[in-house]
Order: structure tokens, then C-alpha cells, then sequence
């Protein structure tokens, strides 16, 4: 979901009947790009800070000069704070962490990222994020509210799922306050034991679910996730290869659930940045009180060590995509 944005503008009109150029190149505008989500299920919190640039020449080599992305940590702060009544009542300093990035266009060179650790948000607080930089005396904040728990109605330890039947499995749950946007993988996991030595091995495949949203964020609405058996079991047949060497037990095969949880920005925010956007301009989203990005809450609530029923096993066993899994 992290998008760096770098601009470059350099345009020269000439005439044929005069040496007249226009240079459209702006003084210099600090613009910066914040990106981040807090999550209440963890205590480490993380926020990526950078800047965009604007200058003459080639943009590929700008991107490789981690001056022209990057802030000097020494000049920038970045504060969670958490508000009443408008008013902070506590806040918490990140700090900045040496971090690696995919090689791609732009430099990884002095790459970093926020991070505050040991930090337990209150479900019932709003949050501000506040970037200053000393230097310039820029100030940036976004505010968000925490998404409170999911509540689901199907998945406990006594649960069996069925995926053998002609109707999909339904996973029901509710909405949550200041939730929009919910997402769901199915995280089949299972053993390898190698032959020869008879070493173990845990792994697994997600399964991804499409994203479903509520139509408010006032909580409770009941909202629900459909398995379609025929859809995972050639999945698993497709990512899971044959191999002589191991023995998978078909017992060990169990489900974890991933539940996520986002809120109507970063719902607004995925939205008009998704592939499918067909717009010929697609409008910038950004909570920020000035730059571009987005800061916001995501939940995570996973659900552990889900059986199969017994149907579903023999489908596994048997079936035509994922008998092989077993030989």
C-alpha cells in the first residue's frame, strides 16, 4: 500500500519566430509524504516518512539520490498523540529505524522508517500524528479513530468446515465501529516430513478472499464471507506440487484466519488508487493536513488451528485437484 510520489516537471516551448522559454518550474515547495497505519492489535507502530521533489534533468537520476526522498532525521520529530476532548493528553515520540526496501527505481541508500514500540493504543481514544520539521517549521497531522474488535459468529475450536458441499461455506460476522473495509485469508497450514530423515516442516498457502465493506461505520452490521470449496481445493492443487520425498498427513491440514479491518480513509484511499480506477484522472486522497498520503487505523484479528470435517478430508484425499498432494 506504501506509494512514493516524486514529480518532476521540465517543459521549454520554443517558436520558430522567437527565442521566447517558458520554464513552468515553481520555487521549491516542501511536500511531504506520510504513510501509515496503526494497528490497536499490536504495540509496534510504524510510519513512513519522506518528501517529494521537483527539479530540472533527468528524474531516473534524482531517484537515485536518497537526498531528494529522504528527510535529514535530525531536522524532522514525529508524534503520535492521543486526544480528549481536542486537547493531548499523552504522546508518544517515534524514532527513527535504518530500514531495507526492494531495489527498484528509487534509491534503498539511507532508507528509514518511524517506529514506536511498547505502545498499547486505547480503543476508545482518538489519535493525531504530528510531523514537524525544526528546520523549516513544517507541521503535518492526520487524525483517526481505533476500529473496535470484530466480532464473527462462525469460527470457534469446535468449528468443522465444510468445503465439500455444493453451497460455499459462510463465515458470519459483524462490522465494527469505525471499520469499513474488511478483508479475510484463509491460511492453510500443514506438515512435510521428509522420508529420509524424517525432519518436519511447517507450511502453508493464504487464500486470499475478496474484500467486502459495510455500509456505515456505526458497527454491528452483519457482513459475511463465502468459501467456495471448487475455488480452494484447486488452489491448494495448483500451489501445493507433488513430491516423493515427503509425506504429508492429511490431519495436519488446518485453517488459520486472518480477519483485517480498515477505515473509510483507508477504504477512500484504496479505492481511487485501485487498478481498476478507469478514470482519465484519478483525484489525489490524502487525510493529511498538508503533502500526500495517508495515515489511518487497520485492525488484525486472526483466529487460530480451524478442522476440516471429515467430508472435506475425503475431498482432499480423493479429489481431482489435490489427490496428487497425497501420493
Amino acid at each position: 500500500m506504501y506509494k512514493l510520489l516524486a514529480t518532476l516537471f521540465a517543459f521549454t516551448i520554443l517558436f520558430s519566430s522567437c527565442d521566447n522559454e517558458l520554464d513552468i518550474l515553481e520555487d521549491y515547495k516542501e511536500i511531504p509524504i506520510i504513510y501509515g497505519l496503526i494497528n490497536p492489535s499490536s504495540t509496534t507502530h510504524q510510519i513512513r516518512v519522506q518528501k517529494a521533489y521537483l527539479g530540472v534533468g533527468n528524474a531516473l537520476l534524482m531517484a537515485q539520490n536518497s537526498d531528494s526522498l529522504y528527510y535529514d532525521t535530525a531536522i524532522v520529530k514525529l508524534y503520535l498523540e492521543k486526544l480528549n476532548l481536542g486537547s493531548v493528553v499523552q504522546s508518544y515520540q517515534f524514532q527513527p529505524q535504518n530500514s531495507s526496501k526492494n531495489e527498484g527505481l528509487f534509491t534503498d541508500q539511507n532508507h528509514y522508517i518511524f517506529s514506536l514500540s511498547n505502545t498499547r493504543l486505547d480503543p476508545n481514544a482518538l489519535y493525531r500524528l504530528r510531523f514537524q520539521n525544526i528546520q523549516s517549521g513544517k507541521v503535518v497531522t492526520a487524525t483517526t479513530r481505533i476500529i473496535e474488535p470484530i466480532f464473527q459468529k462462525t469460527l470457534s475450536s469446535t468449528t468443522r468446515i465444510n468445503l465439500a458441499d455444493d453451497d460455499p461455506y459462510k463465515i458470519r460476522f459483524n462490522s465494527s465501529k469505525y471499520g469499513k473495509m474488511y478483508g479475510l485469508i484463509m491460511r492453510i497450514r500443514y506438515t512435510e516430513t521428509k522420508k529420509l530423515t524424517q525432519a518436519i516442516t511447517l507450511k502453508y498457502e493464504d487464500y486470499l478472499l475478496p474484500f467486502t465493506t459495510s455500509r456505515t461505520t456505526s458497527g454491528g452490521e452483519e457482513l459475511f464471507f463465502l468459501l467456495d470449496g471448487p475455488s480452494i481445493f484447486q488452489f491448494l492443487g495448483t500451489k501445493i506440487k507433488t513430491d516423493t520425498t515427503v509425506t504429508r498427513r492429511l490431519q495436519d491440514f488446518k485453517s488459520d484466519f486472518l480477519f483485517t479491518a480498515g477505515t473509510d480513509d483507508f477504504y477512500n484511499y484504496v479505492q481511487i488508487n485501485a487498478p481498476n480506477n478507469t478514470v482519465n484522472f484519478i483525484p489525489d486522497f490524502t487525510n493529511l493536513s498538508e503533502g500526500k498520503g495517508i495515515f489511518t487505523c487497520r485492525l488484525d484479528t486472526t483466529i487460530t488451528a480451524i478442522q476440516f470435517n471429515e467430508v472435506t478430508y475425503d475431498s482432499l484425499v480423493n479429489g481431482k485437484y489435490t489427490r496428487h498432494i497425497f501420493e
